[in-house]
Order: structure tokens, then sequence, then C-alpha cells
């Protein structure tokens, strides 16, 4: 009996070595690290693929002089269609569970974006981690063709840019697939997705070339943030408006704003953090709706002559601060309001949180109330720190400047 008893058990360790039953070998498939979608000429949708070239891109093997990544592309009525179309000339399976960036061309974005979503939600290979992207001016497969330095794989490039540029400048923010859908569903905040465009010829930048110069012929560069409706794209907010946008959502990590100092020089202020929120009252069966966002802050350059060391001047700096990042943030709020009439804030879920009775009284059609309804916004300043100077070189030059010249005259 134990003789038996021992056989079934060596039988069941050498079932647990089998392996994945359905598991597939890396020289078998095709990852998928950059995905773009346009509209063709024809109506039908062009998807394009950026497929890393791992023999180009493994650190143990001297490159062959190869482009690190590779462009497949192939059209169909849907998206799932056009990516089966791809096994016609691609030698490997299209594997997407490492995709990084998703391209919307605008044209696309501007006739609705819902069949993608739907396709990409679905399939089972997509992780959702990835970021999402409006190709502005431009089409996703441009996008996608521009080899660039640093970063060997584009979508990398992109990928990573687009976190830096949040954390550093806040002109942009990062939308994974997750946030999109999030955005999309909840019916109060319409999406908004960071704009990309190609600077230079997109055909000299799919060259090898282009990586082998200190000035590509093309780059990438994101500019702002796009505005939707539901699932079509509305309009743009520049460069200014981005970061008012991200200011009011508390999205600021770090960031530089300039002040006019009285001699018409200036003084820069790097944001070291930001805290924000958004208030909805009902009062009489209508919104009010409020915007307060406090920010601490750090001296980080002064060009001009200015005492630094006096409690009323840091007061002054400060009041000044919170008078420009309130004006710039009624402007967009105002902006958006009158031109795409989309909360792209979130205001409308802090009513649908409060207030679900009136927001089923609405049914839906929020964005009209939202822009009918005036927004107060407050902003409170701190500066923290004056930097390891506490005077600016321009007031030291000026005053050694005056002592010599009294010593001089006595």
């Amino acid at each position: 009996m134990i003789r038996w008893i021992k056989w079934l058990v060596c039988l069941a360790a050498l079932l647990s070595l089998g392996g994945c039953w359905s598991s597939t070998e890396l020289n078998d498939i095709a990852i998928t690290m950059g995905l773009g979608v346009d509209v063709a000429e024809d109506g039908e949708l062009l998807v394009s693929i950026q497929v890393v070239d791992s023999g180009e891109v493994s650190a143990s093997k001297g490159t062959l002089g190869r482009s690190p990544v590779v462009l497949y592309q192939s059209k169909g009525k849907t998206v799932s269609e056009a990516i089966q179309r791809m096994s016609t000339i691609s030698p490997r399976m299209i594997y997407n569970s490492h995709l990084r960036i998703l391209v919307l061309s605008e044209a696309l974005a501007k006739r609705g974006i819902n069949d993608v979503l739907d396709y990409i939600s679905r399939d089972r290979q997509f992780r959702t981690d990835f970021s999402v992207i409006i190709s502005k001016n431009s089409r996703a497969e441009d996008t996608l063709k521009i080899l660039t330095p640093i970063e060997q794989i584009p979508a990398t490039q992109l990928f990573r840019a687009l976190a830096n540029s949040e954390k550093q400048w806040a002109p942009t923010v990062v939308v994974n697939f997750d946030d999109l859908i999030q955005m999309m569903v909840s019916g109060g905040q319409q999406p908004i997705v960071p704009g990309i465009i190609v600077i230079g010829d997109a055909d000299k930048g799919s060259r090898r070339t282009n990586v082998t110069t200190s000035v590509p012929a093309s780059r990438l560069k994101y500019i702002g943030l796009s505005v939707f409706k539901e699932d079509r794209l509305e309009g743009w907010l520049n460069e200014t408006e981005s970061r008012a946008y991200n200011f009011i959502r508390g999205n600021v990590v770090n960031s530089i704003g300039n002040l006019t100092c009285d001699d018409g020089k200036f003084l820069s202020l790097e944001v070291q953090r930001t805290q924000s929120k958004l208030v909805a009252k009902l009062e009489k069966d209508k919104p009010k709706l409020s915007v307060t966002l406090k920010v601490e802050a750090n001296v980080a350059e002064v060009a001009c002559q200015i005492e630094l060391t006096k409690e009323e001047v840091i007061r002054k700096l400060e009041k000044k601060s919170e008078q420009m990042l309130k004006m710039i943030m009624m402007n967009t709020i105002k902006h958006v309001q009158q031109e795409y009439q989309s909360d792209i804030f979130g205001f409308g879920n802090e009513v649908h949180r409060h207030y679900p009775d009136y927001w089923k009284k609405l049914n839906g059609d929020w964005n009209t109330q939202f822009a009918q309804t005036p927004v107060e916004v407050r902003v409170e300043t701190k500066i923290r720190q004056l930097g390891t100077v506490s005077e600016s070189m321009d007031r030291l030059e000026h005053e050694t400047t005056s002592k010599k010249g009294s010593e001089h005259y006595k």
C-alpha cells in the first residue's frame, strides 16, 4: 500500500512539471509597444502597431544597423479586423500585453472613439495600464514612425516623456486607459487627453539617420490637453490653460511661475506642493460651484532688485502669485464653459455625490447646467524657502557698485 502511495506522489509531481499548456515561445510573438489608429481615405480604420525588433534592442548582442522597431499597418472596418489582417504581413503573432502608448488621430477623435475603446476593453491581451494620447494636426501613424534618441523604443520615450512633463512642468497629465474609461462613463467629468505634435518631416524621422545626429530631423512634442464631450473631441486647451486645469485638479507636482517685479524684471517661484478642493452646493435648486487651491512654493530665481529678507515683500509676492493663479484658472473655466460646454474639471462628480436627487432631475444634461453656472475661485500661496542666497544677484551687484562709487567720491 505504501508503495502505491509513493507512486501516486511521484506521478503528481511529474504532472506539476508539465509547464503552461497555453504558453507561447518568445520567438513566436511580435511584442507591440505602440498602437495607433487613423481614419483611412475610404472611411475605414487604419491601424498601425510599433513592434520591437528584439535583435536590435538586446544588450547582449551587437546591433545589425536595423531600426529598433518595425511598423506594421493594416485596414479594417473595426480595429479587431485590422489587427487580425496583419497576420498576412507579420511573421509572428501580434502580442499586445506590453503596450505602452495608444495614439489616436485628431480626425478619429472628432468622429468618436467609442468603438476603438470598446475593442481594447474587451480584448484580454491588453492590460489597460498604458497611456492614451491624441496626435494633433497629424496622423497617428506619423507619430509612431519617428525614431527617437536616448530611448531606443519610441513608444517607451513617448510613455516616459509624458510622465516627466506632468511632474516637471505640468502642461500635460498622464491619462491611462482606465482613467479615460472612468471619465467617459462617470457623467460627472468629461474626458481630457494629452496631445502630441510632430516637429519636422515625419518621413525623415522614420530613418535611422534621425538618431545619428545631435539635432534630429524630426521630433515629438507634447502640447497640452484636448477637451472631449462624451467620446468626441471638441477642441484644445493651450499651454497656459492646460496648466490651469492641472492646478484646478491639484495635479501639479512641480512647476515654475514668473512674477513681474516693480522694475519690470522677473522673479520665478517653483511650486513644491498643491492641494485643490472642488465644492458643489445646492441653493434654491441651483448649484453653486467653487474651487480652493493651496500652493506651497520656493523662490527659484530672482532677476530684479528686491529685498527678500523683508516679511512684507514676501507677503506681496504671495498676493501677486494668488492673483495670477486665480486669473488663469478663472479664464480657463470660463473658456471651457463658453466654448465647449464640457465639465472636464469634475464638478459634476461633486454634485452627483452630495445631491443624487438633483442629479436625477438633470437627466444626463449636466454639461448644459455647468456652462451656465459661475465658479468661485480661491487661491492661497505660501512661500516657504528663499534658496541658498537671501538677496538677488542684481541687488547685490547694485549695492556693491553704489559702495564703490561712494568710496571713490570720498
